[in-house]
């Protein structure tokens, strides 16, 4: 006897998606604009004047954007396609072609120039570090600050034009994208150092094993004929059915263990099949800002703290002005992770305001790690202010006594207790923002907008293993088969370039 049951359930989706090429903003955030305005006057009302003007926006990003810093050590000059592999790499003209040699010759508060081009490590390896991946203890890497997006002769500096880009293809590694170690020894009492990453494209869309794209076959997650590929292929997944891309292991995007003063920025983190930015964060602030991450697995940013309880209070996060966009489950049966921005333990104070979280599978951010120590608990500051938010399974997520998690939607985020003391000026995305929906991969965001899962579960109860399972007293078996019409795929990554400065004062601006 067989039995088969089909079970189809829509993910949960907050926008509905009109046929055709062209996204009908209006018609799919009809209703929001008052509740906006609405929000926005009583963020004035109360004294907190939103930081979406200009001023604003060009003081919190100052930082962020400076063309050519000033630098306390040596200058590195790198350029894969006119460096030369024995160059000192101390002047234009002497360039070095490989970031790997550049990175082991330099030393704390050096800092590293790198034209356009893309960059696969020493030999073509597929991956690039200073100090060794799980090992900062031992091997704690240098206090370096890297600049990416120059001209091959250095005398421009612009990251959209000037794409510089980590992007490996047929190498199988075990290793991030990208992994920095900075730190002092234990017992070190001197000045905190400095790292920057500035103007770099992660991306693993060429690396990732993917289903071939085809709508005839449910098996291949394929949601429509515009989007690039079918799903992405887990570890232990082995569809039979054609496939593309190499590897398919866990690997983060850019991973740090790092303490003093760092900042990413001006980045873009795309098809990162194990997090975009995964960080442990000793004394110290870093600053993620004005970043696009956009079809991350696992989740998109996730710092935790590294220190010690009484040093907690020395340590700080600042995630602001980033566009956070289709944030992938662990798994195509979408149980868990699938988190935009993840508030973690060992931080004192986390800022997140002026961001964009859309279309995450999970939850746009996540609070539900406690500190074992409750007064430290207490003293904790998880501030989530002034974001937009659409289309996500949920905003927020919440723990909760008694239930899994709760869900709290962005209208809603002052009522949770978990965050604050900063809670004003969140709502979801207002009307009028065509130009940001449009500049969005549109087969990729219809394919979202339309997400279905499909689960189908057998029992024979006359199957060999079955009868030999009730001789000896064991649980019958049967199968089940999940089937998305989408799961992580394929974004193209040039097109992740074109939300930059799409939403005056929100999510990533214009790189200057």
């Amino acid at each position: 006897m067989k039995n088969f049951f089909v079970k189809c359930m829509a993910v949960a989706v907050m926008l509905f998606l009109a046929c055709g090429t062209q996204i009908q903003a209006q018609n799919l955030l009809k209703g929001l604009k008052e509740k906006a305005e609405k929000a926005v006057k009583q963020t004035v009302n109360n004294g907190n004047k939103p930081s979406s003007g200009t001023n604003a926006v060009s003081g919190a990003l100052n930082k962020a954007t400076s063309a050519i810093p000033a630098g306390k050590g040596k200058t590195y000059y790198v350029s894969v396609s006119t460096g030369s592999a024995r160059a000192d790499g101390l002047t234009p003209a002497t360039a070095m072609k490989d970031l790997q040699k550049a990175i082991d010759a330099a030393e704390d508060n050096d800092q590293i120039f790198v034209a356009e081009g893309n960059y696969l490590g020493n030999m073509d390896r597929g991956y690039i570090e200073c100090g060794k991946f799980g090992n900062a203890q031992n091997d704690r890497g240098k206090f370096i600050s890297f600049y990416g997006g120059y001209s091959t002769d250095f005398t421009e500096r612009d990251v959209i034009k000037h794409v510089t880009k980590f992007q490996p293809t047929s190498q199988k590694f075990i290793a991030p994208l990208f992994n920095i170690n900075a730190r002092r020894p234990y017992g070190y009492t001197g000045p905190m150092g400095t790292v920057v990453i500035d103007g770099f494209v992660f991306d693993l869309g060429e690396n990732n094993l993917y289903c071939a794209a085809n709508v005839d076959d449910d098996r291949t997650g394929t949601p429509n004929t515009g989007v690039l590929t079918g799903r992405f292929i887990e570890p232990d997944g082995a569809p039979a059915v054609p496939k593309v891309g190499y590897a398919n292991g866990d690997e983060y995007g850019l991973h740090m263990d790092v303490e003093g003063n760092v900042r990413v920025s001006n980045c873009i983190f795309v098809n990162c099949r194990d997090y975009g930015i995964a960080a442990m964060m000793g004394k110290g602030h870093m600053e993620i800002c004005n970043n696009i991450f956009i079809s991350c697995r696992y989740a998109s940013c996730q710092v935790r703290g590294t220190t010690k309880d009484s040093e907690i209070d020395q340590v700080s996060l600042d995630f602001h002005h980033n566009t956070v966009l289709f944030t992938w489950t662990r798994t195509k049966v979408f149980e868990d992770m699938g988190q935009g921005f993840r508030f973690m333990n060992g931080i004192r104070t986390i800022d997140v305001h002026n961001n964009i979280f859309g279309c995450n599978s999970n939850c746009g951010v996540e609070r539900v790690y406690y500190e074992t120590n409750a007064s430290i608990e207490k003293l904790k500051q998880s501030n989530l202010y002034d974001n937009y938010f659409f289309a996500n399974k949920r905003d927020l997520e919440i723990a909760s006594m008694g239930a899994a998690t709760i869900s709290v939607p962005a209208a809603r985020i002052e009522e949770a207790e978990q965050i604050g003391p900063k809670y004003e000026g969140n709502m979801e995305l207002p009307a009028g923002n065509e130009a940001f929906l449009n500049a969005i991969d549109q087969p990729y965001l219809q394919g979202y907008m339309n997400l279905t899962i499909i689960s189908s579960q057998s029992y024979d109860a006359n199957s060999t293993a079955n009868q030999i399972n009730r001789i000896f007293g064991m649980n019958q078996t049967g199968s089940e088969i999940v089937r998305p019409n989408m799961y992580c795929n394929k974004y193209p990554w040039e097109k992740a370039k074109d939300l930059f400065g799409k939403v005056p004062g929100y999510g990533a601006q214009m790189p200057q």
